[in-house]
């Protein structure tokens, strides 16, 4: 594993407007994620999670403080070479996977790597082995409205890792799911961060799947706190 971290933020700070004052989203907020760890962060609705991989997505510019990608900080990009790196660099699973109902699974992956200008015949080759890798190599023929809330997350997940990133973002990957579904999908994304050595960042209400991540934070008022080891 590198010491040199994919994922640094240092001393973000991010305000919103509230009413006729302004609201601490992010308050000089740390967090550095190395190749191959997996970081999850908990805490309360409104607590600043979502700010935080708004921010970290490269979506939002922070008012202050840097966002480094692998070594580069993005606050001083354009927002035309931000969107280039987002492609380039990371992968996102969103809470809802928001497949495309008309695709079938290797399609909603293929559709990712000609973004990217990948070849079609490399592309499917990556996408097929993805699926497998997910456990989903029974269902690359099939569309989102016949597979099971689970498996759509797997083909969300297999998405997200079809460009190669450096840095995986996950938005509340268990909402959706019953407990052993979510478990299943914790197990996975601790595979896969492993497997593809990625600097994995978790958004999650519950605490117990934080325990398969190497390191948990709190956030609460825009502050992230981390939590000691059980």
């Amino acid at each position: 594993m590198s010491n040199a971290p994919s994922l640094a933020l240092n001393g973000v700070h991010l305000e919103y407007p509230d009413g006729t004052g302004t609201i601490n989203a992010l308050d000089s907020v740390d967090l550095s994620v190395r190749p191959g760890q997996l970081a999850a962060i908990v805490g309360p609705s409104g607590s600043g999670k979502s700010s935080l991989l708004a921010v970290a997505s490269t979506l939002i510019r922070p008012d202050s403080g840097s966002v480094g990608i692998g070594g580069v900080d993005v606050t001083r990009l354009s927002e035309r070479a931000r969107a280039a790196l987002r492609r380039e660099k990371l992968g996102i699973v969103f809470q809802q996977p928001n497949l495309l109902a008309s695709l079938n699974a290797v399609e909603q992956l293929l559709i990712s790597a000609q973004l990217r200008g990948e070849s079609a015949k490399t592309a499917r080759q990556r996408a097929i082995g993805l699926l497998d890798l997910v456990g989903l190599a029974d269902c690359a023929g099939k569309r989102p409205h016949q597979l099971s809330g689970g498996q759509r997350q797997r083909v969300n997940i297999a998405r997200a890792l079809i460009g190669a990133p450096d840095v995986l973002l996950v938005d509340e990957p268990t909402a959706a799911l019953d407990h052993e579904r979510g478990a299943a999908i914790m197990r996975l994304l601790r595979k896969v961060t492993d497997e593809f050595q990625v600097a994995a960042v978790m958004v999650t209400h519950d605490i117990e799947f934080a325990a398969l991540a190497d390191s948990t934070a709190e956030m609460r008022d825009g502050r992230l706190t981390a939590l000691a080891a059980a």
